[in-house]
């Protein structure tokens, strides 16, 4: 799909909290084709995040953000919906999009709203994107009509689907899609794109406070074994032990020899105090694993 609605986005400023909770009284006009601010650090059209930031007459573009943000008055984010087209739409998803280099965003929102197959809205647009974050965009999708099995997620692109809500409740739709976007693509036998309903309970955990997640003993250890020259094939290793049904079955995905996958079982084992032919124990290591992942600090999906 080509992104008519443009790739658009408020200002972005050093933002570390939510980026549309400071909108409860925005200081920006309502009327439609406002344009956005510049990329910070250059005038407009200079920057290489310019198409970031045109919506092509189609409206101000922090609309999306309106339409989010939990902490706007319930009149003000009517009035967004109406303006994007969406007043009177049927139920609809929050996609989060998440990349690991800025530069990819504009392209990862074409790809994903193209492998989506999202449909248009019924003001006849295509979905509305926006960026909220230089690595963090946003699609709102109409449930009804989007692809049950999308395309593949290119590497380097994580995608989160919240819940189909009332357009009035997609800031709900959006926190479970943030959250999910932290899955996808955690781990060799996580998919790039995460649904935060097949999540289930085990998107809490991504609730956690970092701190707390990091110093539990398993977590460290675990830590502590990925920081050892194959660490990253030991925690591979791990992960696919976990969750399949047999040192066989993980070996053949991993392409290993049955007693080379035994032999870092072993050492996993010994790392975390623990046995893994023990189910109980198995997803005690699978869940200290998750927080591990989730809280590393090379997890660009944070």
């Amino acid at each position: 799909m080509e992104a008519a609605w443009g790739l658009a986005a408020g200002p972005v400023s050093e933002r570390v909290a939510d980026p549309v909770g400071d909108l409860a009284d925005p200081p920006w006009g309502w009327e439609a084709g406002a344009e956005a601010g510049p990329v910070p650090g250059g005038p407009a059209g200079s920057g290489p995040y310019d198409d970031l930031w045109r919506p092509g007459g189609l409206g101000d573009p922090a609309l999306v953000q309106a339409v989010l943000s939990s902490a706007m008055p319930e009149a003000q984010r009517s009035r967004a919906l109406y303006l994007l087209g969406l007043a009177l739409a049927g139920p609809m998803r929050a996609a989060a999009v998440v990349v690991a280099e800025p530069a990819a965003l504009p392209e990862a929102l074409r790809s994903c709203a193209a492998g989506l197959l999202a449909p248009p809205t019924r003001a006849g647009g295509p979905a509305p994107q926006a960026v909220l974050w230089l690595t963090v965009g946003v699609l709102l999708l109409p449930a009804a009509g989007a692809a049950r099995r999308p395309a593949p997620v290119p590497c380097g692109v994580a995608v989160g689907l919240g819940p189909a809500v009332a357009p009035e409740r997609l800031p709900e739709s959006w926190a479970a899609a943030r959250r999910a976007a932290r899955f996808a693509g955690l781990g060799p036998t996580w998919p790039r794109l995460a649904d935060a309903a097949e999540l289930g309970a085990e998107a809490l955990l991504a609730d956690i406070p970092r701190d707390a997640a990091l110093a539990h003993p398993d977590v460290a250890a675990l830590a502590r074994l990925e920081a050892e020259p194959d660490g990253a094939q030991m925690l591979a290793t791990l992960e696919t032990v976990c969750r399949t049904r047999s040192l066989r079955e993980a070996a053949k995905l991993l392409c290993l020899h049955h007693s080379s996958v035994a032999h870092r079982v072993a050492r996993a084992e010994r790392a975390l105090g623990t046995s893994l032919s023990d189910p109980a124990q198995r997803q005690r290591a699978c869940t200290a694993l998750l927080l591990w992942r989730l809280n590393a600090p090379d997890n660009w999906r944070n």
